[in-house]
């Protein structure tokens, strides 16, 4: 056997001699007897030498450049960047940047001894990485949440996360990333000190029994060092203001805490100075907004807490370098933070999301753009963030034709330096939806998902030509044959096309309140503003183009239309299904290898081709619908063959629908991994529609009620909301108030809704009318928050009137989209519609909020507002427009509406 010389830095970091066993193992494969050396003088041998060496740390190194021995035709390598290079005397250089920079030398060169069955003697390859910083997100969550916790606060033990103990999967994980390069790991939770550190001064925080307190130290410990020899950074991802919950019953305070208290700051900043100091080597990744009024407090929150914490642990570690701190753009404006926190601790990194909550385009525009590129421009690194992906869920996606364009417009449309991965089954990690016993781990189901974003994150401008060829034969190792591969990558490419075409041109929102793949209702689609949709979803998530309704107004006036439409999307997505299915039928014969896994692909190409044939047939009907509504108005008294033809369609889609029910209980445990209350559309709540077989009896509901309306409406009788009786006033609940910040008043017409300006009540919903509602000063609340302390004497909803202007000087409804915890108390779809007119001011909708007995303090948020009563627990909600049209009549809703009841479904408050 020839013997193999490899000739290393006598004070070998981990990463480096994981780098060295790399290499070895490739070179003893090739029939080589492999002796490691620190000399470089060493008695040459028979075979081949191997100098490794990091460049400006050896002095071989060096000697071979000033000898003009090692020359560069690209860059000298720098940080994680490496050059392999064939030299006189059968001498291979690999040279990195820095230690992982010879990891990925190491790790390059056995790949191309394996490649070639020997060492090359023609090496000439530089390579550094677009990215700087590439790597999957990992969350510490559950699909539902524990009350009386809230929604991403889950203490750290074996019950609940049984796979964060186990080991053997974490190699596992970790393997596969280095494999691909990736640097970094981020572990996603919502409050996760009182998991890992004890403090003297608060024993109450802590979560976990001592034993599991112990096991949690050392595991992060072990993770951390295992993730390090791999050149893998873990960081741990944490939201404000969230505290534990045995914290919160001991100081007598709520979970939620929207401002900074001594007691929260003084708790939270002991938590992070006591686990920076106890794990030094794991970094920290900061959440601002959600439960914190950010944008208000999120600036002292930020520098007199958590750094301030971060720099307790500096000092208390002994370290003389200062570790950087991720901080999240999420429901907050940065800017101001960043302008100051730079001041105080200038390592600072920033994230913010891709396409929202959803994949749905590569190339982001607008105002998203604006967000990344003015935060890169900062000058410190910023980091794309692929975020839970709700629209893909639970399909697997490998179309890395779309990902290597995203990872492209993440460098050149975004100006950013990193990226932020999370599964495509976020909630259960680690484990996937299929129906299968044992459960697949999304590691090994979806393996293509990060092979192909992190290729990409190292090197995104790749041939495509090429590109293609080397999935073939990635794929073809998998099946077993090129052309069953080739196949395989066409169903990948085809079946990635159609959730993010669907979603950004007629979905609500590319954030985890819809469920794509569960479908939508026909009100949705014919009457979105209802439902509250995210404009961001086609402002900056799509490329430009029309919604539906836009759409059908310039077909009736013959205007020529732009950029994508409602039909155009239907039309592509059907291509892509069809081709998606034919090429799963024409590698089937083919395949070698990995049968089960082939036909687990072909589900999903079938599921989704179902799926997209229910969407294509709802939103023909959709445009029949609402043309007919534009082209007639509400009123007309002869059904035209329009709607017609949209019942027809509308039963087409839920005979469709059926199939892939059908399907779907055979193939899927679930259709979304979070199943919460946060969930919305296609219907409210997760938990309860979490499987195609929750949502088709209401599909096949709201068909037949269409057929009974449509027949009521060519008889000639008008829509049942026309006969409503006259709605009963509200029931009052006794409360006090505390704050000198409000005042009482009488709501009544002619009554100011502001203690400090005569804006009276013009008119006014009859059942507001005669509660005491709660008035604050319009400056002060122009110019940021007024909170309120009410104390209620039994259990009710505080009616709270929000003014109907983006303006951002009113008050604004809490989104889900950026606020998780937005809908825990009821009140995200308002319980009366234009309830109130007010001199000179935008009308008023009316939401409730549902408070427990006893002391609240209501804090809102930024911008004027009205609070117009608390009423009974039990109140029954309509939801209806007062003032103005009603708009169930103008917008054909009750059409979709069951015939027997007078009145829209009462919504929850």
């Amino acid at each position: 056997m020839p013997d193999a010389l490899v000739i290393h830095p006598a004070e070998a970091s981990a990463r480096v001699r994981f780098g060295l066993d790399t290499l070895d193992h490739a070179l003893v494969d090739a029939g080589y007897t492999v002796t490691r050396s620190t000399d470089p003088l060493a008695a040459r041998p028979a075979g081949i030498r191997i100098l490794l060496g990091v460049r400006g740390d050896s002095a071989d190194l060096t000697a071979l450049e000033q000898s003009d021995i090692l020359l560069y035709n690209t860059s000298a390598p720098e940080g994680e960047g490496f050059v392999l290079s064939s030299l006189p005397g059968t001498l291979t250089v690999v040279a990195g940047g820095s230690d992982s920079g010879l990891l990925y030398g190491c790790q390059e060169l056995a790949r191309q001894i394996d490649d070639y069955g020997d060492v090359p003697r023609d090496l000439d390859i530089a390579e550094a990485p677009d990215l700087v910083l590439r790597g999957p997100a990992i969350g510490l969550q559950k699909t539902t949440v524990e009350a009386p916790r809230q929604v991403y606060e889950y203490p750290i033990n074996h019950d609940r996360f049984p796979w964060f103990y186990d080991k053997e999967t974490w190699i596992d994980l970790l393997d596969l990333l280095v494999s691909e390069r990736a640097n970094v790991v981020y572990l996603w939770s919502g409050h996760p000190f009182a998991s890992f550190v004890r403090l003297d001064d608060y024993p109450e925080a802590q979560e976990v029994t001592d034993g599991e307190l112990r096991q949690n130290r050392e595991l992060l410990t072990w993770l951390a060092a295992e993730a390090d020899r791999r050149g893998i950074w873990i960081v741990v991802k944490f939201y404000n203001i969230h505290i534990p919950l045995p914290f919160a019953e001991y100081h007598g305070i709520p979970l939620h805490q929207p401002a900074p208290t001594p007691l929260t700051s003084d708790y939270t900043r002991k938590s992070i100075g006591a686990f920076v100091r106890d794990f030094p080597n794991v970094g920290l990744y900061v959440c601002l907004g959600e439960v914190l009024q950010g944008d208000i407090y999120g600036t002292e929150w930020f520098v007199d807490t958590i750094l301030a914490g971060v720099q307790d642990g500096i000092a208390a570690s002994g370290r003389d370098e200062i570790p950087p701190v991720i901080v999240r753009a999420h429901a907050i404006d940065l800017q101001p933070v960043l302008a100051k926190a730079l001041e105080v601790y200038p390592r600072l990194f920033t994230e913010a999301k891709f396409n929202g909550e959803s994949l749905t385009t590569w190339n982001p525009r607008g105002k998203w753009q604006g967000i990344h590129r003015d935060l890169a421009a900062q000058g410190s690194l910023h980091i794309v963030n692929i975020h839970i992906l709700a629209n893909l869920e639970p399909f697997r996606f490998g179309a890395v034709s779309f990902i290597q364009k995203s990872v492209l417009a993440i460098i050149h449309r975004l100006e950013s330096h990193g990226l932020h991965l999370y599964p495509l089954f976020y909630w259960e990690w680690p484990l996937s939806p299929d129906n299968t016993t044992p459960r697949l781990r999304q590691i090994d189901r979806d393996w293509i998902w990060y092979a192909a974003w992190l290729r990409y994150a190292w090197r995104a401008d790749r041939d495509p030509a090429t590109e293609r060829e080397y999935w073939i034969g990635v794929l073809a190792a998998r099946f077993g044959d090129r052309d069953g591969a080739a196949a395989a990558l066409d169903a990948y490419e085809a079946m990635g096309q159609i959730a993010p075409r669907l979603v950004r041109r007629i979905g609500i929102t590319e954030g985890n309140r819809q469920t794509l793949s569960l479908g939508m209702t026909m009100s949705q689609l014919t009457n979105a503003a209802r439902h509250r949709p995210w404009a961001d979803l086609w402002d900056s998530h799509a490329p430009a183009g029309e919604r539906l309704e836009e759409f059908v107004q310039r077909e009736l006036l013959r205007e020529p239309h732009r950029g994508e439409t409602p039909m155009s999307v239907v039309d592509d997505t059907r291509f892509f299904a069809d081709r998606a299915v034919s090429a799963i039928e024409r590698g089937r014969p083919a395949v070698k290898a990995g049968h089960a896994e082939y036909d687990r692909l072909g589900q999903d190409a079938a599921a989704i081709a179902l799926l997209e044939e229910f969407y294509r047939l709802r939103v023909a009907a959709a445009v029949d619908i609402v043309a007919y509504r534009e082209d007639r108005g509400a009123d007309a008294g002869v059904p035209t063959a329009r709607l017609e033809r949209a019942a027809d369609l509308i039963d087409r889609s839920v005979a469709a629908y059926e199939r892939l029910t059908e399907l779907a209980d055979r193939t899927y445990l679930s259709a979304n991994s979070m199943q919460t209350p946060q969930r919305k559309v296609p219907f409210p709540d997760g938990a309860t529609f979490a499987h195609w077989r929750d949502c088709l009896p209401l599909y096949a509901e709201e068909a037949r009620n269409f057929r009974a309306n449509l027949a009521r409406l060519e008889s000639g009788a008008s829509s049942p909301t026309a006969a409503l009786s006259a709605p009963a006033p509200f029931r009052a609940v006794p409360y006090t108030l505390l704050s000198d910040d409000g005042e009482l008043f009488a709501v009544r017409p002619g009554a100011s809704v502001f203690a400090d300006a005569d804006s009276n009540l013009r008119e006014l919903a009859p059942e507001l009318d005669g509660l005491t509602g709660v008035r604050v000063g319009r400056d002060a609340a122009f110019q940021g928050q007024v909170a309120l302390t009410l104390r209620l004497d039994e259990p009710g909803h505080v009616l709270i009137g929000y003014f109907q202007s983006a303006d951002p000087v009113w008050l604004q409804v809490p989104d889900l989209e950026v606020d998780t915890h937005a809908d825990a108390r009821g009140g995200l779809e308002p319980v009366l519609r234009a309830a109130a007119a007010v001199d000179f001011l935008p009308s008023v909708n009316v939401h409730a909020f549902a408070f427990e007995a006893g002391e609240h303090v209501l804090a809102p948020g930024a911008g004027a507002y009205v609070v117009l009563g608390v009423v009974r627990a039990g109140e029954q909600f309509t939801g209806r427009t007062v003032l103005g049209e009603s708009d169930d009549a103008l917008s054909l809703d009750w059409l979709y509406e069951s015939p027997s009841v007078p009145a829209r479904e009462a919504v929850r408050a």
